[in-house]
């Protein structure tokens, strides 16, 4: 049973998606993920942008839970710089 996205970062810090890759090339983290001192949590700007946002949402499988619902920092959701 999958978990939902909490938007701990690290799925995106770890390992960032084939789309970021297309965009900006193999870095360390993608350039479109931002924390939100509001909602407390990281947000792909990528995936909510309108124009290249559907091509994200659809490869990262959007709604469809946590990759990884065993990780550590879902219980520690904090800006990781």
């Amino acid at each position: 049973m999958s978990k939902p996205c909490v938007g701990c970062g690290w799925c995106c810090l770890d390992n960032p998606c084939e789309e970021s890759h297309r965009q900006y090339g193999y870095q360390r983290r993608c350039p479109d993920l931002k924390w939100d001192d509001e909602q407390s949590r990281y947000l792909c700007m990528m995936m909510l942008d309108a124009e290249k946002g559907e091509q994200a949402r659809r490869s990262n499988h959007e709604g469809q839970g946590c990759y990884a619902p065993l990780n550590k920092w879902r219980d520690d959701i904090r800006n990781r710089g």
